[in-house]
C-alpha cells in the first residue's frame, strides 16, 4: 500500500474515533515558581482540529508540523495508543530538528504509558535540552532512566527538574533522588567524579558515608554532620533524606537466645548437618564475652504447633534461623511471630515478608537468573540453553530462559539430554549444522558425487552465546560436540556453563577438556581462599572429604549466623554488602537475602577467577 494511503487512512480512522468523543484528562503543566494570578484560559485544540488542519495544509512539511501537534493533544486526551500509531506513520525528512526532538520526546512519553522504559529511554537519553518542553523532557528522561535502572542518569535529571517546579514539589523530588541513588553499584559512586555537578556530588558523598558506617549508626550520625558543615547549601543539609532518618532509627539485632529450625534426622539430615556445622564454625570465629546461646531443633521430631505457641507467649528466643525445608518455612510465617527470623528458604509466591523476617536460599533458580543477567550485560542478546534432563536441568534452564525473555522478548530454544547420543543430537540441532549437513550431503548426490569435494557444514550465525546446565562428565562431553559442530571459518561462540560443572576434585586432564569454559559458583568453592583455608581443612577432617554440593550447605550456615547482627541495617541501607563464603551479600527491602555469586574460567588446566565488568 501507498505510504501516504496509508497514513491518509489512519488519520480517517483518528478523526472518526476523535468524533465518538472522549475524556481528557488535565495534565501537569510547567508551574511557575510564583503563584499565578488566575486568568481565562484558552480552549484546548483537540487532537481532532489538528488532524483536520494537516489535511488542509499546503505541502507535506507543514501537514506534519500539525500531526505531531496531533499526537501531543492525543496523549493530553489520554489516547496514548492513537498518538504512538500517529507518530510511527510520520516521514522524518519532512521535520525540522526541533520538530524531530518533539517526535521523539512525545513517542517516548507515549512508551513510558505502556512501561517500555527502556525503549522511550533510547529515544531521549541524547537530548540535553529541548525549548518550550524543559519539564516534560526531563520528567520523561527521569522516568525512562530509572525504571531501565539508568539510576545515575535519573538523579541527574531529577536534580535538574527542580528548576522547573515550585518549592512544595522538591521535597519529593528530593526523596526520589535519595532513592535512586541507593541503587547505584558501589564502583558507580567511586568512580563519578564532576566538579561542575556540585549537588549531585554532594548526594553521592553522603550515600558513600551511609554505606561507610551503616553498622555504626553514632558513627554515621557524626560523619553526617560533618558533611552538613561541608555542603551548607546542599538540599540534604537542612533536610535529610525521610528514608536516612528512619533508616538511622533502626537498631542491629544482638540476641541472647537463638533457635535454629533444621532437619537434623530424616530424608535431609546430611543438608541439615552441614548447615548446623556451618553455623558452629561462624559461632566460634565470632565468640565474643556476650555470646549468644543457639539451640538446634530438629524440624523432624520438632512440635511445630507447640514450639509456636510458646515462641508467642514467652519469647524464649529472641532470633530464630530457619526452618530449611519450605512446608516448615509455611508453618513458622503463618505464626505471625514477632521474633526476628531469618528463613533458609524463599517464601510462598505471593507471600509478603514481615518488617522482622528475612529470607535466604540456595535455589538453583537464583544462579540461573543471575547468570542470565550477567551474561546480558556482556552484550550477548541469542543464548541457547544446553541442560540436563532432570529437576534441577529444568529449573535452571527455565528460569535462565525467563530474564532472557523479558528482557530481549526473544526465545531460548532449550535442548534437554539424558545421554550422550541426545546431547550431540541437541547441538546438531540448536546450532542447525544438521540442516548443513544435508545441504552438502544433497549438492554433493547432484554433483555426481565427485571424487575431492569437500564443504564444511555451517553453524547458526545468529547464536552468541551458550549456557549450560550439567555436571562436570556432561559438560566436558558436550563441549568437542559443540567444537566440532562450529564451522572453522567462524568465531568460536562463548560457554558459560552453572557451578554444577565444576568440582574441586577435578584432575588436570579433566580442567583441559573443559578450556575456556566461563562459570559462576560461590567464592568458598573456588581456589584462591586462602583465607579460609584453615577453616577448610577443619572441615575436611570432621566430614571426611565431603562433596561440593555439601560443601556449599556448610557455606549457607556459616553465612547465615555472621548476617544477624547486620540484617537490620542491610535491609535500610540498600547498599550494605557482606562478603560471605556463598557470594556478595545484600539485602532488598523486602528482606530478601540476594547472593552475588563470583565468576570464574577453565584455563589450560587452572581455575582462573575473573573480575567481570
Amino acid at each position: 500500500m501507498d505510504k501516504g494511503l496509508k497514513k491518509a487512512l489512519i488519520v480517517t480512522c483518528l478523526l472518526a474515533l476523535t468524533a465518538c468523543g472522549s475524556t481528557p484528562k488535565e495534565t501537569a503543566q510547567p508551574i511557575e515558581s510564583k503563584p499565578e494570578v488566575s486568568q481565562p484560559v484558552a480552549a484546548r485544540i483537540t487532537a481532532g482540529a489538528y488532524l483536520l488542519r494537516a489535511q488542509q495544509a499546503q505541502d507535506q512539511y507543514q501537514a506534519s508540523i500539525w500531526y505531531v501537534r496531533a499526537a501531543d493533544a492525543y496523549l493530553e486526551e489520554q489516547q496514548a495508543t492513537k498518538a504512538l500509531a500517529l507518530l510511527s506513520e510520520l516521514d522524518d525528512q519532512y521535520l525540522s530538528e526541533y520538530i524531530l526532538k518533539q517526535k521523539k520526546l512525545f513517542q517516548a512519553e507515549g512508551l513510558i504509558h505502556f512501561q517500555q522504559y527502556q525503549q522511550a529511554y533510547s529515544l531521549i537519553e541524547q537530548f540535553e535540552q529541548l525549548q518550550g518542553f524543559e519539564k516534560r523532557l526531563l520528567q520523561a528522561k527521569a522516568i525512562s532512566a530509572q525504571k531501565s535502572k539508568h539510576y545515575l542518569v535519573a538523579a541527574k535529571n531529577q536534580i535538574a527538574l527542580k528548576s522547573y517546579v515550585i518549592a512544595e514539589e522538591k521535597p519529593a523530588i528530593n526523596e526520589q533522588i535519595w532513592a535512586d541513588i541507593n541503587q547505584l553499584a558501589a564502583t558507580a559512586v567511586k568512580h563519578f567524579q564532576e566538579p561542575s555537578q556540585p549537588e549531585l556530588s554532594g548526594w553521592l558523598k553522603l550515600l558513600q558515608i551511609t554505606r561507610a558506617h551503616a553498622n555504626a549508626p553514632a558513627t554515621m550520625l557524626l560523619n553526617i554532620r560533618n558533611w552538613q558543615a561541608q555542603y551548607p547549601n546542599h538540599p540534604a543539609a537542612n533536610q535529610l533524606p525521610q528514608a536516612l532518618l528512619t533508616a538511622l532509627e533502626v537498631k542491629a539485632y544482638q540476641p541472647k537466645n537463638i533457635a535454629v529450625l533444621l532437619p537434623l534426622t530424616g530424608k535431609f539430615q546430611k543438608q541439615g548437618q552441614y548447615i548446623q556445622q556451618g553455623i558452629v564454625a561462624a559461632y566460634y570465629e565470632k565468640q565474643r564475652s556476650h555470646a549468644p546461646s543457639i539451640e538446634f531443633l530438629d524440624t523432624n521430631t520438632l512440635n511445630f504447633e507447640a514450639f509456636l505457641q510458646n515462641q508467642q507467649e514467652q519469647a524464649n528466643y529472641d532470633f530464630i534461623i530457619g526452618p530449611l525445608l519450605k512446608n516448615n518455612v509455611e508453618q513458622v510465617k503463618l505464626a505471625n511471630l514477632l521474633t526476628p527470623t531469618l528463613f533458609l528458604n524463599d517464601l510462598a509466591e505471593g507471600q509478603i515478608s514481615e518488617a522482622q523476617q528475612f529470607h535466604f536460599a540456595l535455589a538453583p533458580e537464583i544462579e540461573a537468573e543471575q547468570a542470565a543477567r550477567h551474561i546480558l550485560a556482556q552484550g550477548y542478546k541469542k543464548p541457547i540453553v544446553l541442560a540436563a534432563n532432570d529437576a534441577y536441568g529444568k529449573r535452571m534452564s527455565q528460569a535462565f530462559s525467563k530474564i532472557f525473555s523479558e528482557e530481549t522478548e526473544h526465545q531460548v530454544a532449550i535442548g534437554f539430554f539424558s545421554n550422550t547420543d541426545e546431547m550431540e543430537a541437541n547441538v546438531e540441532k540448536l546450532l542447525e549444522t544438521a540442516q548443513s549437513k544435508d545441504r552438502v550431503k544433497t549438492i554433493k548426490q547432484l554433483l555426481g558425487n565427485p571424487q575431492g569435494f569437500e564443504a564444511d557444514a555451517r553453524n547458526r550465525q545468529d547464536i552468541d552465546v551458550i549456557y549450560i546446565v550439567g555436571d562436570p562428565t556432561q559438560t566436558r562431553i558436550l563441549k568437542p560436540y559443540i567444537d566440532v559442530n562450529t564451522a572453522p571459518f567462524a568465531e568460536l561462540i562463548p560457554i558459560f556453563a552453572s557451578s554444577i560443572s565444576f568440582s574441586s576434585a577435578l584432575n588436570n586432564a579433566d580442567l583441559r577438556d573443559l578450556d575456556e569454559i566461563i562459570f559462576s559458583d560461590m567464592p568458598w568453592i573456588l581456589p584462591g581462599q586462602a583465607n579460609r583455608s584453615k577453616l577448610a581443612y577443619q572441615m575436611q577432617l570432621v566430614w571426611d572429604n565431603p562433596t561440593d554440593a555439601l560443601s556449599r550447605f556448610f557455606a549457607f550456615g556459616f553465612d547465615a549466623y555472621q548476617l544477624i547482627e547486620n540484617l537490620a541495617q542491610m535491609r535500610v541501607f540498600p547498599g550494605y554488602t557482606i562478603a560471605g563464603m556463598t557470594g556478595k551479600l545484600t539485602v532488598e527491602n523486602n528482606g530478601k537475602l540476594h547472593r552475588e555469586l563470583k565468576w570464574a574460567k577453565f584455563n589450560n588446566g587452572r581455575v582462573v577467577n575473573l573480575v567481570m565488568k
